[in-house]
């Protein structure tokens, strides 16, 4: 790249001084902005402002370089091409993370494509005069747009202007002072490079233009949002404490905006997705919980519920809590969803519960069991219900005869005998005393009767092998559907009486 000479005496005479400070005090500030964006990089987007202030930084260094270093001027031109294409696409992509609206595809880094093509293009210029059609010295350095430069307007516009709208939007439908300041951040430089381009194709406005206004519009920029920063503390979202509080809480916190969008979540909800934090920020909340239970949460009736969750191995009961956001308006900003787990005490509620349903003595459920499981069965498809009812025989005699603990033993015969004769999945219940009652779902008449034709040969089985013979009497009666239960429960009881009687158990 090729210039035509110029004295460094006449170049010197012509260095704004006061000019040139500014400039250095505005990449000062934007290494600040850097750094306090880099140390919050977790936060949505601030990786990518980073990016931008570093790039305006290494601008504002390069073009200083044209000035104070002229032997190397155009080695210095150069250089800056690469900075001055990533701060476009930096601006957008950190105001989508802002937005919440995180792209979904890592095509995006291709947004970076362009910004690594311009220093070659650039530095061999004079080969192909694609970039620019000429170089030339005024105050400063200045390319005549060339056949590719158009295009490469045309990607930074359309960055800056999506960005732009987005900001804008926001500030209007939300009053949100962030995404004003931003807007107006952004704005000042755009301003600027959009003066220069119509000082190029315009002698009229050309004439008022001794510097590119582009640079000190980033310089103004830098500043304002500098004192955006101290003075809205516009990337410090959260005092470092509650950041400390945020990420080691044992419960699962994600924040949403409006729209349901994950703009934040701590380390314990990135573990229960088995996300990481960077890619879980922008997931819509219903794409993060696919379930119908948990995607229903942010616009529930109830803000305390109580979720089952599974993930591979994991299970686990949680507390969901909703908990609404509100600005100084009273207008909604979002919701923050709390997910505590509350698997210790759902394992000791549902012991506890067991326990309630169990009968000490032998082992079986009990009557509230029975009660609570006849309620669900009525709403349940496991209609029809075979119902064998049983009447231990004999048991009064042994209690007199041989004591209580004898007659413990009995009703304990009989409980193995029971649980053995039915399958697993047949509920066998202890009603009381010495009445038993066994239910079985899905089940129809013909099973029951083959079922009752197997009873006496079991029980004449298991007797040869116990020390304490058992005789009961059973009736069985099958529910074909919820209206039949009552029917079918006194069916049952009025067959097994009847069997006592045929069997002399009872007077007739």
């Amino acid at each position: 790249m090729s210039l035509p000479p110029v004295s460094e005496s006449g170049y010197d005479s012509l260095r704004p001084s006061m000019y040139l400070a500014l400039l250095t005090a505005a990449g000062l500030v934007s290494l600040v902005l850097a750094t306090v964006a880099w140390h919050n990089r977790r936060h949505p987007g601030f990786r990518y402002f980073a990016a931008m202030e570093l790039a305006t930084a290494w601008w504002i260094l390069c073009y200083l370089g044209e000035q104070l270093d002229p032997a190397r001027a155009t080695i210095w031109f150069a250089l800056k091409f690469p900075a001055i294409g990533m701060v476009p696409p930096s601006w957008l992509l950190f105001t989508l993370h802002q937005m919440g609206t995180r792209p979904r595809s890592r095509a995006w880094w291709l947004a970076y494509l362009w910004p690594a093509l311009l220093l070659p293009l650039v530095a061999t210029n004079d080969s192909h005069r694609l970039f620019f059609a000429e170089i030339v010295r005024q105050q400063e350095i200045v390319g005549l747009n060339g056949p590719l430069f158009p295009f490469h307007l045309a990607i930074s516009y359309t960055f800056f202007l999506v960005a732009a709208a987005m900001l804008l939007s926001d500030w209007q439908r939300r009053g949100s002072v962030q995404s004003g300041l931003l807007f107006i951040g952004g704005l000042i430089p755009f301003a600027g490079n959009v003066l220069n381009e119509l000082g190029k194709a315009t002698p009229v406005v050309g004439a008022y233009l001794v510097y590119n206004p582009t640079l000190p519009g980033f310089a103004f920029s830098a500043v304002f949002i500098g004192w955006a920063v101290l003075r809205y503390r516009l990337l410090d979202p959260r005092p470092m404490a509650r950041d400390a509080l945020f990420d080691t809480m044992p419960e699962a916190v994600f924040v949403l905006n409006e729209t349901d969008i994950i703009v934040d979540a701590n380390c314990a909800a990135a573990e229960l997705l088995g996300t990481p934090e960077r890619d879980l920020i922008g997931t819509p909340w219903d794409e993060a919980f696919m379930a119908p239970e948990w995607r229903s949460i942010p616009h529930g009736a109830d803000n305390t519920v109580e979720r089952h969750w599974t993930r591979g191995t994991m299970s686990k009961w949680l507390e969901v809590q909703r908990i609404n956001m509100w600005d100084d308006r009273r207008r909604s900003i979002g919701l923050l969803v709390v997910a505590r787990d509350v698997s210790g005490r759902k394992q000791f509620e549902q012991e506890l519960r067991a326990q309630s349903y169990r009968d000490r003595l032998t082992g079986l459920s009990n009557r509230r069991y029975f009660d609570d499981e006849a309620a669900r069965l009525q709403f349940s498809r496991e209609f029809p219900v075979a119902v064998f009812a049983f009447d231990l025989d004999g048991l009064k005699q042994v209690n007199d005869r041989d004591g209580h603990a004898a007659g413990d033993e009995l009703l304990q015969a009989m409980a193995a005998f029971l649980t053995q004769f039915f399958r697993a999945g047949d509920r066998v219940i202890r009603q009381g005393g010495d009445e038993f009652v066994v239910l079985l779902p899905s089940t129809g008449a013909d099973e029951a009767e083959r079922i009752r034709a197997r009873l006496g040969a079991a029980l004449a089985q298991f007797n040869g092998t116990s020390v304490m013979p058992l005789r009961f009497s059973t009736g069985v009666s099958v529910a074909a559907d919820a209206g039949d239960w009552a029917a079918a429960m006194k069916r049952a009881d009025e067959r097994l009486y009847e069997a006592k009687r045929e069997a002399g158990a009872i007077p007739v």
